[in-house]
């Protein structure tokens, strides 16, 4: 991913840092507000937001080295801003398997919200304490494409979808 030209309409932030649940916080309300400022729309802020918590949540969960990145770009395509939330953390090998698996069905799903609907029934089964809907909630509520990478023992998770900013001339009208 390249860093944007100063002159350009694209944004580009990274953070590297080892998260914790009280971090992943914060960062949400940091992107709740950035996302709030891209496009002065508090819908697509919170489907942005929630995206991006859920996919930090996991690193704070699978990550073997308690070590994160986040990397969250903007740019303009046909009038639409192209955003993109990446994650990537190294896992075991164990954990490699269950995240392929989780992110093969979510990422293939024709029907997200019925893949969704199917995932919260099974969580309510679940033991092993978490609730395997975080992939599954970025597909059906905040309608972003996934996609992954799993390179050697490092899992990439990325986030894309298609939204289009208001102008503020707008939201002083709504006013």
């Amino acid at each position: 991913m390249r860093v944007p030209d100063v002159d350009s309409d694209e944004a580009l932030f990274e953070l590297r840092f080892q998260p914790t649940v009280a971090l992943v916080s914060t960062v949400r309300r940091f992107v709740t507000d950035f996302y709030r400022e891209q496009f002065h729309d508090a819908d697509v802020s919170h489907k942005l937001a929630m995206a991006t918590h859920e996919m930090l949540e996991n690193t704070v969960h699978y990550s073997i080295d308690r070590r994160s990145e986040l990397v969250i770009s903007l740019h303009r395509v046909s009038g639409q801003y192209v955003v993109t939330i990446q994650t990537k953390n190294r896992a075991t090998e164990e954990r490699l398997d269950k995240v392929r698996h989780a992110l093969e069905e979510v990422v293939s799903a024709e029907d997200p919200e019925a893949l969704y609907n199917q995932l919260v029934r099974r969580a309510a089964k679940r033991r092993d304490g978490g609730s395997g809907l975080g992939l599954g909630r970025i597909r059906a509520e905040a309608d972003l494409a996934l996609s992954y990478a799993i390179e050697g023992d490092t899992v990439v998770v990325t986030a894309e979808g298609r939204f289009q900013q208001r102008l503020a001339s707008m939201l002083a009208m709504d006013s």
